[in-house]
């Protein structure tokens, strides 16, 4: 993973990075304000597995550990506004355990594909070029990507 610090570095661009930072951070406040009004949900109780709390700061993280750290990630994010839109009679426990399961059920990753292939460079150099994509829960076919 890159993180902006080991993006730039050069002082000028560490300078403009400063100042989107500044401007971001302006233009969230307001909604902050908004944010601190309205009670946060807190429906969802996902956790990270401890084994993969640091993949987000790890200089080389696995590609399967990167993959279950942002199913993870995702889950917790989204977890809560599931439960909200769940429509029916069923009770909040009964919404909260459904959601749950549903989202265990879309955990497991059905397929890894890794690719290698050669790439020759302008300078006469030739570079292995490796790529991955995960595929999870391909109940419902075609995955993302095409037919």
């Amino acid at each position: 993973m890159y993180h902006l610090k080991t993006i730039a570095k050069n002082a000028t661009i560490k300078q403009e990075v400063a100042t989107l930072v500044k401007a971001v951070a302006a233009v969230q406040q307001p909604s902050l304000m908004v944010n601190q009004q309205q009670p946060k949900r807190t429906y969802a109780e996902h956790q990270i597995p401890e084994r993969l709390k640091d993949v987000s700061t790890a200089a080389n993280p696995r590609f399967f550990d990167m993959v279950e750290y942002f199913f993870h990630r995702a889950c917790q994010i989204c977890e809560d506004k599931l439960v909200e839109d769940m429509k029916g009679r069923a009770s909040m426990d009964e919404k909260k355990k459904k959601v749950k399961g549903i989202l265990m059920l879309m955990q497991p990753c059905d397929h890894i594909i890794e690719i290698a292939f050669p790439l020759r460079r302008d300078s006469g150099d030739y570079e292995m070029i490796t790529g991955y994509r995960a595929q999870h829960c391909t109940h419902r076919t075609p995955t993302k990507g095409g037919k």
